[in-house]
């Protein structure tokens, strides 16, 4: 499956910058009773396009077409401001704030009647979630820094490896190399995880004020 990214505050909005249109149009707009907090994007094989919606109760599956955009399926989660969410295959993983939330991984096999695979009850609650080639990476969670899960069978994500040294805020990953964000520590730390049994700190630098979030080039 191919993320996508729908840069709005529900679905897809019209962006303005100074005024000027920026050859973007509204096409749609779904309303919430309750408020949103994260998005993500998700593409079947055939080309089908959902946005999938963190909101305070659960996770919103939403079909989205030219012509029309609908809820097609809900999960509900615990109460939290903040939802998390990645694929990976034909499943969804969910991370939150509500201190009994774990990870869900919901079955996308049918969107149009998504399921609750189960729920990793490893952890009890986590700020940020990232999925990369095969391996689901927790953080902001209780009892370590880091928590890297194996996703060779992706409706049963598996405990791998883990790291502790800072509370990271956000990462990035490239080649095998963590890139992490110690938001209170103002430090940013390479953690190399080519052994994802053996993660390790490989670099890091200070100085960064209240680092909050990271990314890397496609050339490195």
């Amino acid at each position: 499956m191919r993320p996508l990214l729908f840069f709005t505050s529900l679905c897809i909005m019209l962006v303005l910058l100074q005024g000027q249109d920026l050859n973007t149009t509204l096409l749609h707009n779904l309303p919430y009773d309750v408020g949103v907090n994260d998005i993500w994007g998700y593409s079947t094989d055939n080309g089908q396009e959902y946005a999938i919606v963190g909101t305070d109760i659960g996770t919103s599956i939403v079909r989205v077409t030219l012509d029309e955009i609908y809820e097609a399926g809900f999960i509900s989660g615990g109460q939290s401001l903040w939802r998390d969410l990645k694929s990976w295959d034909e499943y969804l993983y969910v991370g939150t704030e509500n201190a009994n939330g774990g990870i869900q991984v919901i079955d996308m096999t049918n969107p149009e009647n998504p399921e609750l695979a189960t729920t990793w009850e490893g952890i009890a609650d986590s700020h940020n979630i990232m999925v990369h080639d095969g391996f689901l990476y927790i953080i902001g969670a209780e009892g370590s820094d880091l928590y890297i899960l194996s996703l060779e069978n992706p409706a049963d994500p598996q405990l791998v490896g883990l790291w502790e040294g800072d509370y990271l805020h956000d990462i990035c990953i490239y080649e095998d190399m963590v890139y992490g964000c110690g938001i209170s520590s103002h430090t940013m730390y390479a953690i190399n995880v080519s052994n994802k049994q053996n993660p390790y700190t490989e670099a890091y630098w200070t100085n960064v004020p209240s680092v909050h979030a990271c990314w890397v080039t496609d050339d490195g």
